[in-house]
């Protein structure tokens, strides 16, 4: 546990240290990456420790606050959850120095700096807090300092739009923990976790209750939808190195919410399962979906963090269900896939991200359809955000393909009997979603990259320096390595899975060794598939070398002056998917056809406004602004009203009392 304060310490102090050091670049700099790399791999040791069967005693330090105690402890459901904190913490904050130096005054660094590590700190003591008041302190801590991140750029009106949107949703979702740990704790006595499961109450209204004001407040912070609707505002907005640490670790905080109040209940209803699921379908489905029709990279990677949401809902739905019905087998390869895909998306989201922000600086655009030809200009950029674009599709043998391996065998072979719709449901989703997520960044990455470059930034674009492809080269490494060596993981995940329902951990680790016996044989051809496409490139480079290569253009189907605009666009692309689900999803369409023999401009483009945001909660607010409005000729700015208005109201209030 020293090592976890320790750890704390250093990332809280190099926070403080970067307002002092701003006027001296080069020393808060150096400050800021010593303070991330020693404090973040400080973390990771404990973790690791726990993971691997280790015990570390939990720590009570006095606190002078009502109801308040400094308890943290390290179990292995903690534990799996630092890998993320910490793994995204050190890469992303070493990215954020070279991404803050290339930006050339645009970002407040110090206050960047501060709250990236705040955020890093306070997301490692909400994993470990053992008291309710602890918890949500730390909790608001990194609801605030996600907050500043996402106004870093305030002069923009859509950053203090997406701002505003983010504070509404993160402090209505406090709200709903604040009145569920106060339920919790009254019923117990204390704040204290240990003294809450204690005294949890059975089935019945009141644990429905308490699971409603979880769902709200945890899934709200996760991003399930129909709550996911300040998820897509903030996160394109952000620095790109803080909009990898909230998609790829600060999502998942609510996440481990849910599974920390699912170990706290005494028992779990076959229907909060059912919840999950469906909620998880719905995420997954329309996450992506609406990840398809975007045009903004960054918005489209925040679109498909919920489908990736929405992938571990599923995954806890099944474990949910396992417990409900008693089936071990099922609850751990439910829990385990989740938390598999948890750590899976952690690292290809935050990796995706770190990609964009090099290619947003590189073009000076988050719109994908202005950019082309990318691969040649920007080969390692391009070859890690490819390796992390195919985790996200699942595809063996990278990680991303170990969670959803796990999903699908509990589903079709998890045993059982009842609620069979719901399983059938479930993978059927499941299958669907790989389908859509790989058609999504074949759209993504081949408008980006492939073809000729739109515009003058293109052309001229090139990957950054040393500094932020780093981070990149590990965390793609990482994203391989677990797809072909998952068996650390998965015996950390097992265990984790274990402490979450009460199951035995050998139980756990012999029912997901039974389903990861195949994985090395899958991982062994995905990976001969890579090798041999990277022979068969090199050995066309090798022969070419001898040979003089003529380029020509393309046949232009008797268009003589063919330009870069004439490129199949990511609009054109998506369209005819999008269509098939143009009941659930109705885009827009911008449509400027070719006129005449000779047609000058012609033009598509289609976009998918969010039906929650845009077409309900943004007009309601107008239509209650409207009816307000004359609330504000009290606002006229005459003290001595304000002071009648006041004794005016104490007179009444006296009357009514005597």
């Amino acid at each position: 546990m020293t090592l976890l304060l320790v750890a704390v310490a250093l990332l809280a102090g190099g926070a403080f240290l970067a307002p002092p050091l701003a006027g001296r670049p080069r020393a808060a700099r150096a400050v800021n990456l010593a303070c991330t790399v020693c404090g973040c791999l400080a973390g990771l040791a404990p973790a690791l420790f726990v993971l691997s069967g280790g015990d570390i005693p939990e720590l009570r330090l006095p606190w002078p606050v009502p109801l308040g105690e400094m308890s943290l402890a390290i179990d292995p459901l903690s534990a799996f959850f630092l890998i993320p904190v910490f793994v995204v913490g050190l890469t992303a904050g070493v990215y954020g120095e070279g991404y803050l130096e290339a930006a050339h005054g645009h970002l407040p660094t110090a206050s960047v700096r501060f709250f990236f590590l705040l955020l890093t700190a306070s997301m490692a003591l909400v994993v470990t807090a053992r008291n309710a008041v602890l918890f949500l302190a730390s909790w608001e801590v990194m609801a605030l300092a996600g907050f500043f991140l996402v106004c870093a750029e305030d002069g923009d009106a859509r950053v203090r739009r997406a701002g505003f949107i983010y504070i509404l949703c993160t402090h209505a979702a406090v709200l709903c923990l604040f009145i569920m740990f106060a339920v919790m704790g009254s019923r117990a006595g204390s704040m204290d976790f240990a003294a809450m499961k204690a005294a949890m109450p059975g089935p019945g209204p009141s644990l429905g209750g308490l699971f409603a004001l979880a769902l709200v407040g945890f899934g709200m912070k996760a991003g399930f939808m129909p709550f996911h609707f300040w998820l897509p505002e903030a996160h394109p907005v952000a620095p790109s190195h803080a909009s990898a640490a909230m998609s790829a670790v600060m999502l998942k905080m609510g996440v481990y919410g849910l599974l920390r109040f699912i170990s706290l209940s005494p028992a779990v209803p076959a229907g909060w399962g059912v919840v999950f699921l469906v909620l998880g379908a719905a995420s997954a489905l329309l996450g992506v979906l609406f990840a398809l029709a975007q045009r903004d990279l960054k918005r489209l990677l925040a679109y498909s963090s919920i489908e990736n949401i929405g992938i571990i809902g599923l995954g806890m739905g099944i474990g949910a269900l396992g417990l409900a019905h008693g089936n071990q087998t099922l609850a751990a390869l439910g829990f385990a896939g989740a938390l598999l895909h948890v750590l899976s998306h952690s690292l290809f989201k935050s990796l995706l991200f770190l990609g964009a922000g090099a290619y947003n600086q590189a073009v000076g655009s988050r719109n994908i359809e202005g950019a082309g030809g990318l691969l040649r200009r920007m080969p390692w950029t391009s070859l890690f955000a490819w390796t992390a674009a195919a985790s996200a599709c699942g595809l063996p043998p990278f990680t991303g393909f170990i969670g959803e391996w796990v999903l699908f065998r509990g589903f079709l072979g998890g045993g059982l009997s009842g609620d069979s719709r719901s399983i059938v449901f479930g993978a059927a989703v499941l299958a669907l979603l790989g389908g859509l997520a790989a058609a999504c960044f074949t759209m993504a990455y081949g408008t980006l990259t492939l073809g000729e470059p739109r515009g003058a930034s293109a052309r001229e674009a090139k990957d950054p320096d040393g500094l932020m492809l780093w981070p990149m080269a590990l965390l793609a490494t990482a994203c391989l390595a677990v797809g072909l060596f998952p068996g650390p993981v998965a015996r950390a995940a097992a265990l984790s899975a274990a402490s979450i329902g009460g199951l035995a951990p050998a139980e756990s680790a012999r029912a997901l060794d039974a389903v990861m016996a195949p994985l090395a044989l899958i991982g062994a051809i995905g990976a001969a598939a890579v090798v041999l496409s990277w022979l068969f490139w090199s050995l066309r480079q090798a022969l070419l070398r001898r040979r003089t290569v003529a380029l020509q253009p393309t046949w232009g189907c008797g268009f003589t002056l063919p330009s870069p605009a004439m490129q199949y666009t990511a609009s054109s692309f998506a369209q005819p998917l999008l269509l098939v689900f143009r009941g659930l999803m109705p885009s827009e369409v911008e449509l400027r056809p070719p006129v005449g023999y000779w047609p000058e401009r012609a033009g598509f483009r289609s976009s998918l406004p969010d039906p929650l945001l845009d077409r309900c909660l943004l007009p309601a607010a107008e239509v209650v602004e409207r009816s307000l409005a004359f609330l504000r000729r009290a606002q006229h700015g005459h003290l001595q009203l304000y002071l009648l208005h006041v004794l005016l109201f104490l007179i009444v209030l006296l009357m009514w009392k005597l």
